[in-house]
């Protein structure tokens, strides 16, 4: 595959990702956070596992039989299950903006990741990023209810751990290339942990979870089984900097359509919060690259 197929397999994905954003928020009317969240990832699990099944049948074996890559898949799982449920929660208070914008901390969030824990060298500019992406996170809550600012911090929170996420699944894919299989155990650790707590806390009823059956089908089989799917396939093949890049044009997706869809408009210090933040993410991964095509032809 090349990279422009996989560039483009991201911005569909991104793209998915965005507009799920509102099914997200507006399907928990009948049932609670836990309980999308295993009704969702249940879908994704059966989207993806058939395709695993037929294109990679000797993975599972291969993955089960290898303690590496088999605690690889389960802390991938885990922090997917974290990352989603903590954002699923914070959309029953926070605007999408909010939620979208603040997740997509986790591209900064990987440079700090791989400096401090994997001893990765860190461009200068990732400080400068940082303290953007802190303005924009200041922006968009200074002036709401202490409710959503304690909302907002959860989604600080979930934006740590699709860093680890992002992290695990490349450390995974450059030992072995098996992204449905991959994808799949994802997934059902995700449903699993989920049912575990619904069934604990929100005693989930199949007449309340059929109520909100378009949101659930879409963030299920589009969303997490098409969307993280083609994350793992594309980020794979493609270069780091526009691979983080395209992936975090899902807050500008997910604002577009709130406005669209459920009228949810931006104030002067949203607007501006968004746009910081976007800034902060985009410069933290193209100027290094600028930089260091500039050394080469010089």
């Amino acid at each position: 595959m090349s990279q422009t197929r996989a560039n483009i397999l991201m911005l569909i994905a991104s793209l998915i990702w965005g507009t799920a954003f509102v099914s997200q928020a507006t399907g928990m009317g009948a049932i609670g956070p836990f309980t999308f969240s295993f009704s969702r990832f249940f879908f994704a699990t059966i989207t993806v596992l058939p395709l695993a099944l037929y294109f990679e049948k000797n993975n599972f074996y291969k993955i089960f039989s290898n303690s590496k890559l088999l605690l690889l898949s389960i802390a991938t799982g885990f922090f997917l299950f974290l990352g989603m449920v903590l954002q699923q929660y914070a959309l029953q208070i926070s605007q999408i903006s909010n939620v979208a914008f603040i997740t997509t901390l986790y591209v900064p969030i990987v440079g700090i990741i791989s400096r401090f824990v994997f001893k990765s060298q860190l461009h200068w500019i990732i400080w400068i990023a940082i303290l953007l992406c802190v303005y924009g996170s200041y922006l968009l809550s200074s002036n709401q209810s202490v409710e959503i600012q304690r909302s907002d911090a959860l989604i600080f929170i979930s934006a740590f751990c699709f860093a680890f996420h992002i992290i695990l699944i490349d450390m995974f894919m450059k030992q072995f290339n098996s992204p449905f299989t991959y994808g799949s155990i994802q997934y059902f650790i995700v449903f699993l942990l989920s049912l575990l707590i619904a069934g604990t806390f929100e005693n989930p009823t199949f007449k309340n979870i059929s109520i909100e059956w378009f949101e659930i089908l879409y963030t299920g089989i589009l969303s997490a089984g098409l969307g993280y799917t083609l994350q793992i396939i594309a980020q794979h093949k493609a270069s780091p900097a526009p691979a983080a890049i395209i992936l975090s044009m899902e807050g500008v997706f997910a604002t577009i359509a709130g406005w669209l869809l459920i009228n949810q408009t931006l104030d002067l210090n949203k607007f501006l919060g968004c746009v910081a933040i976007f800034l902060g993410v985009i410069i933290v991964q193209l100027l290094p690259i600028i930089q260091k095509t500039n050394d080469k032809q010089t």
